[in-house]
């Protein structure tokens, strides 16, 4: 989304703070002094100044862009061709006099100047350009989407850090959101994170006008895309809030995310055969299998979504929030482990919270994850609300949704629910 550099080689970001921990305690900036992690330190000290990484911005927001009418004079490319038959893709004819791709341009107006199609009419793929879906999904009020990514020829990810992975300068990732208008899904976003210097990644924005015919660039998002119910399109710079927890940009392509059998497109197993990873030292990579996220249907549900939506952007040991975590770690020797090993189990079951519902007694006790006792585990109570305006934040996750992800709440009301002695967990705290 908006130009910034990346945390790469130890450069400290820009924009604003990140994802807040659920019981809004001190993040400790001394000891992110102390241990040589400066650019920590300056984040941790905005966060606690703003009250939290999830501190509304009240940006001006841009109209979603208009088709401009079609001249047939224009030459046919300019034109474009058909749409692809995807529901609600509309009429794919684009305006005529398009502004013409700049050579070099890193920061684009127009999406079919990104390098994502070959032939933005037809949407037919550029060469190069790679499905993926994660395993887990970040949640975003119901959108439906799709993600590509382009990898320069002939290089390779740089996996020495295997919860951190390290991309190649010229790496081009993009996200497309389809939301239901009129029965059928239409494109209303894609966002770009391209990987332009070996210290900055550039990040946009596109908003598809109504009749899928263009796609420009929007800064400063919209309030509510036309036709939606509701849905809206953040500003370029709230990104940063999450893509900061990488020390290389992308979230979603990463090692847990891609091994689970839930992936597709382009795997980890695949990245391994096709030789697309690499290490510093040149040993050999952790098997998926190695990779999997642990435990029952019930356990491997409840992590996967926590690890996707709260762990790799804010609560993981190099995040703001590092007393309470939710990443799934992969250790020295390329495993996950079982669940009673994970952050979240260690960090959260049975530790006192000091968010507390209103109305709540003053001798009332709540934790973050209180074993077969949903209502006193605070963890699940930000997941199940969105901040009222003006409100202090308390939602989870705190940016780019205004609906409560109904599927997730059900998966952790399950999992705290079988929180049995039985089945590994401590009998529930007072």
């Amino acid at each position: 989304m908006e130009r910034a550099r990346s945390r790469h080689a130890g450069s400290a970001p820009d924009g604003a703070p990140r994802n807040p921990s659920l019981d809004q305690a001190d993040t400790s900036v001394s000891s992110s002094i102390t241990s040589g992690r400066l650019w920590q330190a300056a984040i941790a000290s905005l966060l606690f100044a703003s009250g939290g990484c999830s501190a509304k911005e009240t940006p001006r927001t841009e109209p979603v862009p208009a088709p401009d009418r079609l001249d047939m004079t224009a030459p046919a490319a300019a034109r474009g061709a058909r749409a692809s038959e995807r529901p609600g893709a509309g009429s794919a004819e684009a305006p005529p006099e398009l502004p013409p791709c700049k050579d070099g341009d890193t920061d684009p107006h127009d999406l079919r100047c990104t390098g994502l199609y070959s032939d933005f009419g037809a949407r037919t793929l550029a060469a190069g350009v790679r499905e993926f879906k994660p395993a887990f999904e970040l949640w975003s009020d119901g959108a439906e989407k799709t993600r590509w990514i382009y990898l320069p020829p002939g290089s390779t990810i740089d996996v020495s850090r295997m919860n951190d992975w390290s991309f190649p300068v010229g790496t081009r990732l993009w996200k497309e959101f389809r939301v239901p208008v009129a029965g059928a899904a239409r494109r209303v976003e894609t966002r770009l994170l391209w990987k332009t210097a070996e210290d900055r990644w550039t990040r946009a924005t596109y908003a598809w006008s109504e009749d899928g015919a263009r796609a420009l660039q929007v800064k400063a998002g919209v309030s509510q895309v036309p036709g939606t119910d509701g849905y809206a399109i953040p500003a370029q710079v709230d990104c940063i809030r999450c893509h900061a927890g990488k020390t290389d940009n992308p979230l979603g392509f990463e090692a847990i995310q891609l091994a689970a059998p839930e992936a597709s497109g382009l795997t980890y197993a695949e990245l391994v055969q096709r030789g697309l990873l690499s290490t510093a030292s040149g040993g050999a990579l952790p098997d998926p299998g190695a990779l999997d996220v642990p435990g029952s249907a019930t356990e491997r549900r409840a992590l996967g979504l926590l690890h996707a939506n709260c762990g790799v952007s804010c609560h993981h040991p190099l995040g703001v929030a590092t007393h309470f975590e939710m990443r799934l770690n992969i250790d020295a020797a390329g495993r996950v482990g079982d669940a009673r090993g994970t952050r979240v189990y260690q960090t959260a079951i049975n530790q006192p919270s000091k968010v507390r519902p209103p109305g709540a007694p003053p001798e009332a006790r709540y934790y973050r994850i209180r074993p077969l006792d949903p209502d006193r585990s605070t963890l699940l109570r930000a997941m199940s609300r969105r901040d009222a305006p003006g409100a202090p934040p308390e939602q989870m996750p705190p940016l780019a949704t205004r609906r409560v992800d109904e599927a997730g709440v059900a998966a952790i009301r399950a999992w705290i629910e079988a929180m049995t002695p039985a089945a590994g967990y401590p009998p529930a705290a007072p």
